[in-house]
């Protein structure tokens, strides 16, 4: 089912209208009494009202578009120095007044904070990182904290925006990245105090938290779902993507931290926790006499899965109970465990927990379940990465009674490592694989097909259908009634990226046609 969100379409230029004395002051900068309405980092959105912030970016550096800046009128030019003597120094250029800012990228969700009157302060911040796990952690601690009546928000890989259980069919405002930029970020928690919401839940990234993208947003909770391999072609090794999502201890703020004890990782947090930071370790099959006593907890025994669903025996520092989960997927366990623990963390009653949990719905494009009477079971999920299609084929054969179906590709342009690791995965966890294209940029196609069949024991046995369409009716015409098919890789995403080309592609919405028998 989609993940029911409101967009957010306000926006407010009367309440953040000030002066960008008083603002750069708080850095130590005499700049001029200009008025601005707003921050842009992107100098196509550069108005007159709007200061731009230029910056050396990761791909662009944004001071090589501060004449086109000027030519659209701004007023206001903030621009990132490499030397620390010119921070602060001020200069005209035509009728813009350029203000040089020295550790700009560090301090400019400082600066962003100051500008939108720091919104964090004014909710309750849940901060979730993990290689994977993050989307449907993030939105099923909002959707928890709508359903026991609370104003939820949630930021990430599906958007950003207000959770309302009556807007199935409505969008959110659209993310270019998992976790906004800087500027975004402090805006989007803006609206979100406008809107009402008491608490916010927000993915993490390491790419943002190396970034500095959400330094200066107070954060009550940081979750922790797991590490395996991912972005290393941006990191260069495991070492540096751990530290890299450990950086989100370094929140200012941080009251507790909700670490998944059945991932060894969560070790090295603990040996970095801040002393006034309370731990909650939240795990499967695990007895609670081994947790050590010093540590909060709340962990799931006696998980059993039925054709519908999870059921469970929660034990917890909070109290014990038995729970049932309308999800699939052992790993959907470890994401309620963490969404669970966020909000007991907020003081919410357990008791109140247990009788709302039933009512959780999945997260688009993650485990979503299609069936069709007398026809395979088909399985949607974003799973991108090799942990993650380990997991998600594993989970699909806890509920599935015949043959297990596999459909995946790999992106273009992106760790090549991971390819064969998961063409190995596919084939021994698999009854059927056909290898697809997923969003294969500037590669060539059969290129990323073959590195993920150099993976393959018996590549031979391995189907290859450039055409994801027609590799997923391939799967469903060869399966029969009790098969399942995992169709991975899209998850909820509703485009492929066809070499600079980004073409309209929603999974989600063929396969549900598909299975409701239409021509597709």
């Amino acid at each position: 089912m989609q993940v029911d969100m409101v967009s957010i379409n306000k926006q407010f230029p009367e309440v953040f209208d000030q002066s960008i004395k008083p603002l750069l002051a708080h850095f130590g900068i005499d700049a001029p009494d200009i008025m601005i309405s707003e921050l842009v980092l992107d100098s196509r959105d550069v108005a007159i009202h709007k200061a731009f912030i230029a910056l050396n970016g990761h791909a662009l550096d944004g001071r090589d578009f501060i004449p086109q800046a000027i030519s659209l009128g701004a007023k206001v030019i903030v621009a990132q120095c490499d030397d620390k003597s010119s921070h602060g120094q001020v200069e005209m250029r035509e009728q813009s007044v350029i203000v040089w800012f020295f550790q700009l990228p560090e301090k400019l969700s400082e600066l962003a904070a100051h500008f939108y009157q720091y919104p964090a302060n004014s909710m309750s911040i849940i901060a979730v990182t993990g290689t994977n796990g993050k989307t449907s952690t993030v939105q099923l601690t909002s959707q928890l904290a709508n359903l026991m009546g609370e104003q939820a928000a949630s930021i990430g890989t599906l958007g950003a925006g207000m959770y309302s259980p009556n807007a199935e069919f409505k969008t959110q405002q659209n993310t270019v990245n998992t976790t906004p930029d800087a500027i975004s970020i402090q805006r989007l928690l803006a609206e979100f105090v406008s809107e009402g919401a008491f608490q916010v839940a927000m993915e993490a990234s390491s790419h943002a938290l190396v970034q500095n993208r959400i330094k200066a947003v107070k954060t009550d909770i940081a979750v922790f779902t797991n590490l395996s391999r991912d972005h290393l072609d941006y990191h260069g090794s495991m070492a540096e993507y751990a530290l890299a999502k450990q950086l989100l201890l370094q929140q200012s703020g941080l009251a507790y931290a909700v670490l998944n004890v059945n991932d060894p990782e969560h070790k090295n947090w603990l040996a970095n926790m801040p002393e006034q930071t309370t731990v909650v370790l939240f795990g499967q099959n695990i007895s609670t006499t081994d947790l050590p006593n010093e540590y909060r907890y709340c962990v799931a025994n006696n998980v059993r899965y039925t054709t519908d669903g999870i059921a469970l025996t929660l034990q917890s520092s909070w109290g014990d109970c038995e729970l049932r989960l309308c999800l699939l997927a052992d790993f959907n366990v470890a994401n309620v465990l963490a969404a669970i623990c966020s909000q007991l963390c907020l003081g919410k009653s357990l008791k109140q927990i247990a009788y709302i949990v039933q009512k959780l719905k999945p997260v688009a494009g993650r485990m979503e379940l299609y069936s069709r009477q007398n026809h395979a079971t088909i399985v949607v999920d974003y799973a991108h990465t090799p942990d993650a299609l380990e997991k998600a084929l594993m989970a699909t054969k806890q509920h599935c009674d015949g043959k297990l179906y596999c459909v995946f590709g790999c992106g273009g342009d992106r760790d090549v490592g991971k390819r064969a690791l998961m063409g190995e995965i596919a084939e021994r966890l698999s009854d059927k694989v056909i290898v697809t294209d997923d969003n294969v940029r500037s590669e060539n196609p059969q290129d990323i097909i073959n590195d993920i069949l150099s993976g393959c024991a018996n590549p031979q046995s391995i189907l290859v259908e450039h055409d994801r369409k027609t590799a997923i009716k391939l799967a469903a015409t060869q399966a029969a009634a009790g098969d399942m098919i995992l169709v991975a890789g899209k998850g909820h995403e509703n485009y492929q990226i066809i070499g600079t080309q980004t073409v309209t592609y929603d999974e989600r919405q063929f396969v549900a046609l598909l299975q409701k028998g239409k021509k597709v």
